[in-house]
């Protein structure tokens, strides 16, 4: 599942983005806005770390899918999980280039740090 995604894949234009006809005039603005909206999907698609993000988000969905939680907490022990258990499999692939295995560690790292930090209510202890 996340392994298949790290092939380089150009954006496909969007099925409305006809070919048009130069009229000789600068773009209208719309244009503009569609050019710029596909180029964030298609950034955001070959995006390693939103790759992971979202596919540890789907296995999570996955994994609770019909099982309503009240509690935050257990959604996130269970996204904590499934991110080590991914970053593990990912740190072993010796496919993967280094680069992306120490921002995928730093990602992970991070999260972690903020895990502990709410529930030391630290967040909570913050001037605004």
């Amino acid at each position: 599942m996340f392994f298949a995604r790290f092939t380089k894949k150009t954006a496909a234009p969007a099925p409305s983005a006809a070919p048009r006809k130069s009229t000789g005039s600068a773009p209208s603005v719309s244009a503009v806005k569609k050019t710029s909206a596909t180029s964030a999907e298609a950034s955001l698609a070959n995006s390693t770390l939103y790759q992971f993000k979202r596919n540890v988000l789907d296995l999570v969905a996955r994994m609770n899918h019909g099982v309503p939680h009240t509690d935050c907490e257990v959604l996130k022990r269970q996204t904590m999980f499934i991110q080590t258990q991914l970053l593990h499999s990912l740190s072993n692939d010796p496919f993967l280039p280094e680069h992306l295995k120490l921002m995928l560690m730093e990602y992970h790292a991070k999260s972690i740090r903020a895990t502990l930090c709410e529930r030391r209510g630290e967040h909570l202890r913050r001037v605004s």
